[in-house]
């Protein structure tokens, strides 16, 4: 059940934030009176429906789940325009608020998935006091591909200059699963409001986004503020694992595992883990952990963590 409202009680079926820029709102909503709702922010050439499965998913184990299209994606008219990392945390900003302010009793926690992991770790890192519960990062894409790709980052930068409004089809560059669930798979390349041929601007501008947030990252993880869930697909050819090893493998931040910071390792999951053939599985651990983040401490998922990060086989081409 989902519908467009922010409130869940009146008829908007928009929002207009401090920018004047008008937002349309999916909600996934639960037939009894809900006390947490999350909030939920989709990757790249992604949109809102992503959380489809997953939002349905939680609303029936009471959990709402708000997401909306980030400028330049989805039902926007700007589809397929590029806007930098800014201009999301304004909005995710303004939008945690308003939805706050709307539901003052409610528990709010913040969800990110892939490149929109990125731009959570980037706004709870320069955002200390959001009013959330928690924060929840799905398959993040912490990747600071210019440092650690510097020759590969050269060309594609000079070509992003000459030829910003160049489309170019990943499937013609390097052929990737983002997923065991084919059928989803066949319906997102039909999908009309999936960018599926994004330009070299917007590839040049998701580089810059990771770039950034992985710094933003780094300080974050050595000093979180908020509960932190992390699920890592170990079968992930979107995102290289390698990076979050550099950022585990600093001694400050042990003392952070498992007391802030909870990170669950799914041996069996791709990319897109919450729409897997088994992606209910991996939600069930969202709402357990949103229930009783206490409940993790025996689970198998979030044990052995460096050693299986460091020696699972890995599937990134750049790993």
């Amino acid at each position: 059940m989902y519908s467009c409202s922010l409130k869940f009680n009146d008829k908007d079926k928009s929002i207009i934030n401090a920018n004047n820029y008008d937002f349309n709102y999916k909600v996934w909503k639960s037939e009894k009176e809900s006390s947490d709702i999350i909030i939920a922010v989709h990757g790249y050439n992604d949109y809102s429906n992503a959380f489809q499965i997953p939002g349905t998913f939680l609303s029936t184990y009471n959990i709402d789940t708000i997401a909306f299209d980030l400028r330049g994606f989805g039902i926007n008219e700007d589809n397929g325009n590029w806007f930098h990392l800014k201009f999301h945390l304004e909005d995710l900003k303004f939008t945690i608020n308003k939805i706050k302010k709307n539901n003052p009793n409610k528990n709010i926690y913040l969800l990110g998935e892939s490149m929109g992991g990125a731009i959570v770790l980037s706004l709870i890192q320069r955002n200390k006091i959001l009013p959330i519960k928690g924060v929840i990062l799905v398959a993040p894409a912490i990747w600071n591909f210019s440092n650690s790709n510097y020759w590969k980052s050269i060309p594609l930068r000079i070509f992003s200059k000459l030829f910003p409004d160049l489309k170019v089809s990943g499937k013609t560059i390097i052929k990737v699963q983002a997923s065991n669930n084919h059928n989803m798979l066949e319906e997102l390349s039909n999908d009309k409001l999936f960018i599926h041929k994004p330009n070299l601007r917007s590839l040049q501008g998701v580089i810059d986004l990771m770039d950034e947030s992985f710094v933003d990252a780094q300080k974050y993880f050595n000093k979180p503020t908020y509960n932190t869930l992390i699920l890592v697909p170990l079968i992930d050819e979107i995102v290289p694992r390698k990076p979050l090893i550099e950022i585990l493998n600093n001694k400050k931040l042990i003392n952070n595992l498992n007391h802030k910071i909870h990170i669950g390792l799914y041996k069996d999951s791709y990319h897109m883990i919450l729409r897997d053939i088994n992606g209910d599985e991996i939600t069930k651990d969202i709402k357990d952990w949103v229930y009783d983040k206490n409940s993790f401490k025996n689970n198998t998922k979030f044990q052995n963590l460096h050693k299986m990060l460091t020696e699972t086989e890995f599937y990134h081409k750049l790993d």
